[in-house]
C-alpha cells in the first residue's frame, strides 16, 4: 500500500486534472495553492508535488513568485494537437476495422446507437461519455500503447472542443456513415470518414478561438490521408 503522502498527491493530481480536462477550470484560471490546500485538507507539500506533475503534463503554467494558472493554448498549437489526434486515430481505425470480431462489431453498432440517443438529450455529460466510448471502440484492435495514446489525445482535444463547440445535431449522420463503413469492413473509408469528421469539428473550434487562423496542419493531414488512399 502506498504511503499516505503519496496517496494524497495522487488524489489531488487526479481531481485537479479531472477539473481541468472537464473545463471546470478553464484556460487562464488562477489556481491558489492556499485555497486548494484548504479545500483538500492537506499541507502545501503534497499539493506542490501534484502541481509539479500537472505542470509536467502541460496542464498548468507557473511563473516564479506568481500563482499557477491553467495553461492556455494558441490556435497553431491546437491545430497541431488535433492533427496528431486525427492521424493516429485514422491509423488505429485502419488496424481495427479489418480485425473486428462479430461481437465487437455489434458492440460498436450499439455504441453508435447510444450516441445517437444521447445527442437527442440535454445531458452534455452523457453525450461526451457516449462519444468517447464509441471512439475507443473504433481503435479497439490498435494495440495497448497506441490505444492509450489515442485516448489521451482524444481527452486533450475534447477539453478544447467542449470549451468552444457543442456537438452539432447532424453529427449523428456522420457516425452512421462510419458505422456503415465498419459493417462493410472498409477500413480506409472508416478512417477517412472519422478524419473528416474530426477535422470539421477541429476547424470549428479553431475558428471560434481565432477566426483569422487557417488550420494548415489539419488540411495537410487530410491531404496525406487522401494521397495514401490513391497510392498504388
Amino acid at each position: 500500500m502506498s504511503p499516505p503522502r503519496v496517496r494524497s498527491v495522487e488524489r489531488i493530481h487526479t481531481e485537479i486534472r479531472s477539473a481541468i480536462m472537464s473545463g471546470d477550470y478553464q484556460p487562464g484560471a488562477v489556481l491558489s495553492q492556499v485555497q486548494l490546500a484548504r479545500s483538500f485538507g492537506v499541507s502545501r507539500t503534497p499539493l506542490r508535488e501534484a502541481m509539479r506533475r500537472l505542470e509536467a503534463e502541460g496542464l498548468i503554467e507557473s511563473v516564479q513568485n506568481q500563482r499557477a494558472r491553467v495553461a492556455t493554448i494558441d490556435a497553431e498549437s491546437l491545430d497541431v494537437m488535433f492533427t496528431e489526434r486525427i492521424l493516429l486515430e485514422a491509423m488505429g481505425v485502419k488496424v481495427t476495422v479489418l480485425h473486428l470480431e462479430e461481437e465487437e462489431l455489434h458492440a460498436l453498432l450499439a455504441a453508435t446507437a447510444a450516441l445517437r440517443i444521447a445527442l437527442g438529450r440535454e445531458d452534455v455529460g452523457a453525450r461526451d461519455r457516449a462519444r468517447r466510448s464509441l471512439h475507443l471502440r473504433y481503435v479497439a484492435r490498435a494495440g495497448k500503447r497506441l490505444r492509450s495514446t489515442i485516448a489521451e489525445q482524444f481527452d486533450s482535444c475534447e477539453r478544447y472542443r467542449r470549451l468552444y463547440l457543442d456537438l452539432p445535431s447532424g453529427v449523428s449522420d456522420e457516425y452512421a456513415g462510419i458505422a456503415s463503413a465498419c459493417i462493410g469492413r472498409d477500413a480506409d473509408a472508416a478512417a477517412r470518414r472519422i478524419a473528416r469528421l474530426e477535422a470539421q469539428l477541429a476547424g470549428a473550434v479553431l475558428s471560434a478561438l481565432n477566426s483569422a487562423y487557417k488550420p494548415t496542419a489539419i488540411c495537410t493531414a487530410l491531404q496525406m490521408l487522401e494521397a495514401a488512399r490513391k497510392a498504388p
